[in-house]
């Protein structure tokens, strides 16, 4: 008898073996937080073979789709993310009354095909993009996670509910300013220095529970990995 072979998830088949994944930042925080938060808990995980890559866009979103077309060509890229926030999403604009999770949907929709050159419009469209290119956001920016945990800002910080929600007139960054200032009595915030001490001591549990976009951007980062991995072996 005849055993059929086991058909290989779309967009992995055979080939070189991929082992990264790029991750676009907006910025110097984003970084910080793959390298000093997200990657120490991969590992963790048993993910060490697939490696994150994290590459600065320096706040230049229009570059995103040039980035994407060049790793796409590199066969040992498993897929590219972006982590963008979304207080600094400035290429969309929302109705004064939209919800979160629409202003979250409009800026996505940009990301994926909106912001793409003419073009670059039909091949931003393939479903086989769609599996290498998952744009994410951070809401409203990434130092929602350290409010999220609060301690990790000062041991007398308490974790802030729904840090995801908070409106744009008080965004993360200003928050954690703010309490840095007073609990360390410190003036200047470090994005980098201040950033990688405070996502070093970030629980992770405690900011997957509570931020569901966060949540959201690292289930996807893990599904696509044990996915490849799995049609690899």
């Amino acid at each position: 008898m005849r055993v059929p072979r086991r058909r290989r998830a779309r967009g992995f088949g055979k080939g070189p073996k991929r082992t990264k994944i790029f991750v676009l930042c907006e910025g110097d925080t984003e970084m910080v937080a793959i390298r000093h938060f997200i990657r120490p808990y991969w590992e963790s995980q048993g993910l060490k073979s697939v490696s994150l890559h994290p590459v600065n866009l320096w706040g230049k979103l229009d570059d995103i789709f040039g980035h994407v077309v060049r790793a796409r060509k590199d066969p040992k890229v498993m897929a590219i993310f972006t982590l963008i926030d979304l207080y600094e999403m400035k290429r969309v604009i929302h109705r004064w009354d939209a919800s979160l999770d629409e202003k979250v949907g409009q800026a996505l929709d940009w990301l994926r095909i909106g912001g793409a050159p003419p073009e670059l419009k039909d091949e931003f469209g393939s479903e086989s993009m769609r599996d290498f290119y998952r744009p994410h956001l951070s809401v409203h920016e990434v130092e929602a996670w350290l409010l999220a945990d609060g301690s990790c800002i000062h041991q007398d910080v308490k974790p802030l509910e729904g840090a995801e929600e908070k409106d744009m007139l008080n965004p993360p960054k200003a928050r954690v300013k703010k309490l840095l200032s007073k609990m360390r009595r410190q003036v200047h915030y470090s994005e980098v220095i201040d950033g990688i001490r405070m996502f070093q001591k970030a629980r992770f549990d405690v900011v997957y529970e509570s931020c569901p976009y966060f949540k959201a951007f690292y289930d996807d980062l893990e599904s696509v990995t044990k996915t490849a991995l799995q049609s690899e072996a």
